[in-house]
Protein backbone atom coordinates (compact mmCIF):
# COMPACT_ATOMS: atom_id res chain seq x y z
CA UNK A 1 0.00 0.00 0.00
CA UNK A 2 2.60 2.78 0.91
CA UNK A 3 4.59 1.75 -2.75
CA UNK A 4 1.24 2.30 -4.41
CA UNK A 5 0.97 5.81 -2.55
CA UNK A 6 4.22 6.73 -3.31
CA UNK A 7 3.81 6.66 -7.25
CA UNK A 8 0.47 7.97 -7.24
CA UNK A 9 2.27 11.16 -5.23
CA UNK A 10 4.97 10.89 -7.47
CA UNK A 11 3.11 11.48 -10.52
CA UNK A 12 1.62 14.59 -9.24
CA UNK A 13 4.24 16.26 -7.00
CA UNK A 14 7.46 14.94 -7.75
CA UNK A 15 9.56 16.66 -5.29
CA UNK A 16 7.27 16.79 -2.46
CA UNK A 17 6.98 13.04 -2.18
CA UNK A 18 10.96 11.95 -1.25
CA UNK A 19 10.64 12.99 2.33
CA UNK A 20 7.63 11.01 2.75
CA UNK A 21 9.17 7.88 1.39
CA UNK A 22 12.16 7.98 3.41
CA UNK A 23 11.28 9.67 6.78
CA UNK A 24 7.34 8.76 7.29
CA UNK A 25 7.44 5.02 5.13
CA UNK A 26 10.84 4.31 5.99
CA UNK A 27 11.73 3.19 2.35
CA UNK A 28 15.31 2.35 1.59
CA UNK A 29 17.70 4.07 -1.16
CA UNK A 30 16.19 1.21 -3.56
CA UNK A 31 12.89 1.41 -3.01
CA UNK A 32 12.53 5.26 -3.19
CA UNK A 33 14.27 5.66 -6.58
CA UNK A 34 12.31 2.34 -7.83
CA UNK A 35 9.07 3.60 -6.77
CA UNK A 36 9.56 7.76 -7.41
CA UNK A 37 10.72 6.73 -11.00
CA UNK A 38 7.83 4.32 -11.52
CA UNK A 39 5.62 7.43 -10.50
CA UNK A 40 7.13 10.20 -12.33
CA UNK A 41 7.12 8.20 -16.01
CA UNK A 42 3.65 7.45 -15.01
CA UNK A 43 2.99 11.38 -14.47
CA UNK A 44 4.74 12.35 -17.39
CA UNK A 45 3.14 9.89 -20.05
CA UNK A 46 -0.40 10.35 -18.92
CA UNK A 47 0.12 14.36 -18.91
CA UNK A 48 1.41 15.15 -22.08
CA UNK A 49 -0.76 12.72 -23.45
CA UNK A 50 -3.85 14.37 -21.18
CA UNK A 51 -2.42 17.87 -21.85
CA UNK A 52 -2.09 17.15 -25.96
CA UNK A 53 -6.08 16.13 -25.67
CA UNK A 54 -6.86 18.95 -23.74
CA UNK A 55 -5.07 21.37 -26.08
CA UNK A 56 -6.53 19.99 -28.68
CA UNK A 57 -10.42 20.49 -27.64
CA UNK A 58 -9.86 23.69 -26.49
CA UNK A 59 -8.99 24.78 -30.28
CA UNK A 60 -11.46 22.94 -32.04
CA UNK A 61 -14.50 24.20 -29.42
CA UNK A 62 -13.27 27.55 -27.95
CA UNK A 63 -11.41 29.32 -30.94
CA UNK A 64 -13.53 32.07 -31.53
CA UNK A 65 -15.10 32.81 -28.28
CA UNK A 66 -11.91 33.99 -26.98
CA UNK A 67 -10.76 35.79 -29.95
CA UNK A 68 -11.37 39.76 -30.48
CA UNK A 69 -13.31 41.27 -32.67
CA UNK A 70 -10.90 44.49 -33.03
CA UNK A 71 -7.30 43.42 -33.14
CA UNK A 72 -5.58 44.96 -30.80
CA UNK A 73 -1.63 45.45 -30.65
CA UNK A 74 0.07 43.35 -28.38
CA UNK A 75 1.47 44.93 -25.24
CA UNK A 76 4.90 43.58 -24.46
CA UNK A 77 5.02 43.99 -20.56
CA UNK A 78 8.47 43.60 -18.47
CA UNK A 79 7.00 39.74 -17.21
CA UNK A 80 6.20 38.93 -21.40
CA UNK A 81 10.11 39.89 -22.32
CA UNK A 82 11.33 38.20 -19.06
CA UNK A 83 9.56 35.10 -20.30
CA UNK A 84 10.30 35.21 -23.84
CA UNK A 85 13.73 35.75 -22.75
CA UNK A 86 13.74 32.60 -20.31
CA UNK A 87 11.86 30.67 -23.02
CA UNK A 88 14.23 31.10 -25.61
CA UNK A 89 17.36 30.90 -24.07
CA UNK A 90 16.88 27.68 -21.84
CA UNK A 91 14.00 26.07 -23.82
CA UNK A 92 12.99 22.56 -23.49
CA UNK A 93 16.15 22.24 -21.69
CA UNK A 94 14.58 24.52 -18.89
CA UNK A 95 11.29 22.55 -18.79
CA UNK A 96 12.69 19.67 -18.01
CA UNK A 97 14.94 20.47 -15.41
CA UNK A 98 12.23 22.78 -13.35
CA UNK A 99 9.15 20.12 -14.18
CA UNK A 100 10.31 17.89 -10.99
CA UNK A 101 11.36 20.41 -9.32
CA UNK A 102 9.56 23.96 -8.52
CA UNK A 103 6.88 23.35 -11.30
CA UNK A 104 4.76 19.56 -10.87
CA UNK A 105 4.77 17.00 -13.59
CA UNK A 106 1.44 18.22 -15.03
CA UNK A 107 2.45 21.79 -15.57
CA UNK A 108 5.90 20.62 -16.82
CA UNK A 109 3.87 18.34 -19.56
CA UNK A 110 1.37 21.03 -20.25
CA UNK A 111 4.42 23.49 -21.03
CA UNK A 112 6.10 21.01 -23.45
CA UNK A 113 3.32 19.86 -25.08
CA UNK A 114 2.12 23.53 -25.82
CA UNK A 115 5.51 24.95 -26.79
CA UNK A 116 7.30 21.66 -28.38
CA UNK A 117 4.23 19.27 -29.12
CA UNK A 118 3.52 15.61 -28.76
CA UNK A 119 6.44 13.84 -29.57
CA UNK A 120 8.05 10.90 -27.75
CA UNK A 121 11.94 12.76 -27.77
CA UNK A 122 9.95 15.45 -25.01
CA UNK A 123 8.51 12.29 -23.40
CA UNK A 124 11.72 11.03 -22.87
CA UNK A 125 13.61 14.25 -22.10
CA UNK A 126 10.68 14.67 -19.25
CA UNK A 127 11.80 10.81 -17.71
CA UNK A 128 15.40 11.57 -18.02
CA UNK A 129 15.11 14.84 -15.80
CA UNK A 130 12.85 13.10 -13.08
CA UNK A 131 15.68 10.44 -13.30
CA UNK A 132 18.20 12.93 -12.44
CA UNK A 133 16.27 14.74 -9.71
CA UNK A 134 15.13 11.69 -8.34
CA UNK A 135 18.51 10.15 -7.70
CA UNK A 136 19.64 13.92 -5.91
CA UNK A 137 16.73 13.90 -3.70
CA UNK A 138 17.00 10.42 -2.40
CA UNK A 139 20.69 10.71 -1.90
CA UNK A 140 20.24 13.58 -0.32
CA UNK A 141 17.32 12.74 1.54
CA UNK A 142 19.19 9.66 2.90
CA UNK A 143 22.17 11.43 3.71
CA UNK A 144 20.24 13.80 6.36
CA UNK A 145 18.43 10.67 7.58
CA UNK A 146 21.83 8.93 8.35
CA UNK A 147 22.85 12.13 10.10
CA UNK A 148 19.94 12.63 11.88
CA UNK A 149 19.96 9.08 13.21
Amino acid sequence: MKELTIILFCTWKFAATFPVAIYVMGMSFTETIIYTNIGGILGAVIFVYFSHFLIKAWNKYWPEKLKFRRKTRKIFTKRNRRFINIKSTYGLIGIVILSPVILSIPIGAFLTVKYYGNRIQNIIFLIVGQFFWSFVYTLFYTQVKTIIS
